[in-house]
């Protein structure tokens, strides 16, 4: 991976990645972070939670994808990698153990954040690709170097975990799965989660303003704004859900709904509806 300028003021002001690894408890953070990571908590006490959720959400579904037969996995706004602690599998670890061939190329537009994905996800041998760009040029990720080892003839999974929500212009975030749906090969999978002000409205217009006090546009989607993004590709399985209840796993489904604060869904192409 080619080295990349750190942005102006990256140490001193808050960043999305290191504030959500802060809510999981790791340890790649800074004290603007964790300020801020505080106040959200004090605002909703249920977003560590929902951070468990959301990437226990991912390695489940990585693991169900590749048991249908898909090898290939696109990362896109990857993040940290998951605090050891918390004793969940990152997603390419979770895809490995169905299908050891599996191939991950990890996205983030933070250089810092793709500087530990190379360090931590790229595999013992660097079989997974990392790669430092806007996710929103996705013709252009699936161009770059890194990507070569992917085949475009053959499904992969796209993964916009947490990610639809820090895209607040409703025509961007459209664009952005309209290409998706346009390169992707046949058989491919579009895996979303995106946080929502539908469960407890209050508490999350607080953390809207929160993040905007720090320069961080957050935008929570309804029920309805979230399933048009995935139209037209229809949904797999239980549809559009609130993250805690996508799996059967106890994590999720003993769990109230309002404790994920997001909707999860997987949308494939008409053909390859299972």
């Amino acid at each position: 991976m080619k080295p990349h300028l750190l942005p102006d003021g990256w140490a001193s002001t808050p960043a999305e990645p290191r504030v959500y690894d802060y809510l999981l408890g790791g340890e790649d953070n800074f004290s603007e972070d964790r300020a801020l990571g505080d106040a959200l908590v004090s605002a909703a006490d249920w977003l560590p939670r929902a951070a468990q959720i959301n990437r226990m959400y991912g390695a489940l579904t990585v693991a169900h994808l590749a048991r249908s037969g898909i090898r290939q996995f696109l990362d896109l706004g990857c993040g940290y990698p998951t605090p050891a602690f918390l004793d969940m599998p990152d997603p390419h670890e979770a895809a490995v153990r169905i299908r050891p061939d599996a191939l991950f190329l990890h996205v983030d537009q933070d250089p810092v954040v793709a500087t530990h994905a190379a360090a931590l996800l790229s595999g013992p041998h660097g079989e997974h690709g990392v790669l430092c760009a806007d996710i929103r040029k996705i013709g252009d990720v699936l161009d770059a170097p890194e990507a070569l080892k992917l085949d475009r003839d053959q499904p992969m999974a796209f993964l916009l975990h947490d990610v639809l929500t820090w895209i607040t212009d409703d025509g961007e975030a459209h664009q952005l799965l309209a290409d998706i749906r346009m390169l992707a090969p046949a058989g491919s999978a579009i895996s979303i989660t995106h946080a929502t002000a539908d469960m407890r409205p209050d508490e999350a217009q607080a953390v809207v303003a929160l993040y905007a006090e720090h320069g961080l546009a957050f935008r929570p989607r309804s029920y309805a704004e979230i399933h048009a993004l995935l139209d037209p590709w229809p949904l797999e399985g239980p549809g559009l859900l609130p993250t805690g209840r996508w799996h059967a796993d106890p994590l999720h489904a003993e769990l109230p709904d309002a404790q994920s604060g997001a909707y999860a869904a997987v949308s494939l192409p008409p053909e390859t509806r299972r």
